[in-house]
């Protein structure tokens, strides 16, 4: 008998997009089919210059069937953690022993250096005690009126022109304008075109390793791929260090100063003698400015692209804002928009704004029998956690109904993780649900929006998982 060919080790490959048993299933990458321990020189050559490119691309089919995946790569133990339990194991109960990936930081230090989603230590336990009171839900419910009243006022520029628009880069403009009026007082939407220019630069040109860090190549050797992105990140730092300047030399003055973000950095450690100095600042405040708008308004435009392609539960998005009381407190809509909210968490499922969680072991560990010897990468893809065949019914469908209030019980706590977990979850988190509220509430009772191309979006994960064409959509009026 013939030998069975064997199936290829493949990159890139777009499987359409098509409706099963009544629910929609968008395209996406096909995974890769071979365990890592089985590839060839030239597939461990492809995977690496794909991670490089397109992370999520890379990923292989066992990781989204088996609860853990070990194999060895580039002389590197990796374990892929998709067991719920393991997971809660490895990245809350013994967190301590689990240290930031090096080439996570080696990504994304240089962008941030010790900024809150990168410093380690003392460094990031004073940072996440100063930034906090921020972000507590007495303090997010605030920044509902004026979240509204800038997304009002920004809505009929972005949205009220006919033709076709990239809608992803509509986004990101709202996103931003909202972020730069809640946190900054508006301070920093001088030039927003330009900012966000810089904040796309560095995405795509510092926003995955660099091949040799993949290859583990000396330090000395030079990142070419970085190279592009630097220009971005100058611009992004000059205008952070003259909104600084311009708010102390303010506040050095007893001039009015807004009781924002920006001054709470400012004012953070006075009393004590402690202060921030203006580059710890500068770190945080590019973090927030580079990432706060982002995973939002990804989220947002995926969910908008899956509701094109699914007009009945559009339908019934669009009926369940209409009958919103729109005088109740903005901070308070979520909880009549159940279904609303469900898409938007069902998006976040399907296309996770920051997909991949890495952790190093630091000393030998034990989970039910499994070791875990030190220097042993532990990661979590949610791009297949999210579509786990053993964990989600229809794990490929958009299908939002599993996040309604009554089904919610059913989803275990560490299969879902769009904002990560642990002592290191997102401190945006309250901050980011509430502005998907506002956010769907107010354009889904002006605006409805349909996908203008035949061409399938194609998801490209740098550091945030971004449409490669922008997301083309026609606009259509509803009010």
């Amino acid at each position: 008998m013939p030998r069975k060919k064997e199936k290829r080790h493949s990159f890139n490959r777009r499987p359409p997009p098509h409706w099963e048993y009544g629910y929609f299933v968008p395209s996406i990458p096909e995974l890769v089919p071979k365990h890592p321990d089985d590839w060839t020189r030239w597939e461990l050559f492809k995977s690496v210059w794909m991670t490089s490119r397109n992370p999520v691309a890379a990923s292989t089919e066992v990781t989204q069937t088996d609860p853990v995946t070990r194999s060895r790569v580039l002389n590197v133990t990796l374990t892929v953690a998709h067991d719920p339990a393991m997971i809660r194991h490895c990245f809350v109960e013994n967190a301590r022993n689990y240290d930031l990936h090096p080439l996570r930081q080696a990504v994304l230090k240089p962008i941030l250096k010790d900024g809150l989603l990168t410093s380690e230590g003392d460094i990031w336990r004073h940072s996440r005690r100063v930034i906090s009171p921020i972000f507590v839900p007495r303090q997010v419910k605030t920044f509902g009126p004026r979240m509204r009243e800038t997304i009002d006022d920004i809505l009929p520029r972005l949205f009220n022109e006919p033709g076709k628009f990239s809608f992803s880069q509509k986004m990101l403009e709202l996103a931003y304008v909202v972020l730069s009026d809640s946190l900054f007082s508006g301070d920093i939407q001088n030039g927003t075109e330009a900012v966000l220019k810089d904040v796309a630069s560095f995405l795509k040109h510092l926003g995955n390793p660099d091949p040799l860090d993949i290859i583990q190549a000396p330090s000395w050797m030079p990142r070419l791929s970085r190279l592009r992105g630097r220009k971005a990140i100058q611009n992004m730092r000059g205008m952070i260090r003259e909104l600084i300047l311009m708010r102390r030399e303010k506040m050095e003055s007893d001039q009015s100063v807004p009781e924002d973000f920006l001054t709470h950095l400012l004012m953070a450690g006075v009393e004590e003698g402690k202060p921030l100095s203006d580059d710890e600042i500068e770190d945080q405040l590019l973090t927030f400015i580079g990432a706060g708008h982002e995973t939002t308004s990804r989220a947002l435009t995926w969910m908008y692209y899956l509701l094109s392609q699914d007009t009945s539960a559009r339908d019934r998005l669009e009926a369940e804002v209409d009958a919103l009381d729109t005088s109740l407190p903005p901070d308070q809509w979520d909880q009549h928009m159940p279904w609303a909210m469900a898409c938007f968490e069902e998006a976040m499922r399907l296309f996770p704004p920051a997909p991949i969680i890495s952790r190093i072991a630091k000393e030998d560990d034990h989970f039910e029998g499994l070791e875990i010897k030190a220097t042993t990468s532990v990661l979590i893809n949610l791009w297949t956690l999210h579509r786990h065949e053993t964990l989600w019914e229809r794990p490929f469908a958009f299908d939002p109904a599993r996040f309604l209030p009554e089904q919610r019980g059913k989803i275990d706590r560490f299969q879902y993780l769009p904002f990560g977990l642990g002592h290191r979850v997102c401190i945006g988190q309250r901050f980011a649900m509430q502005e998907a509220a506002i956010l769907i509430a107010l354009i889904s009772k002006k605006y409805r929006f349909d996908y203008a191309t035949g061409k399938p979006p194609w998801p490209v994960m740098r550091v945030t998982i971004q449409s490669e064409n922008g997301m083309p959509m026609i606009v259509e009026r509803r009010d």
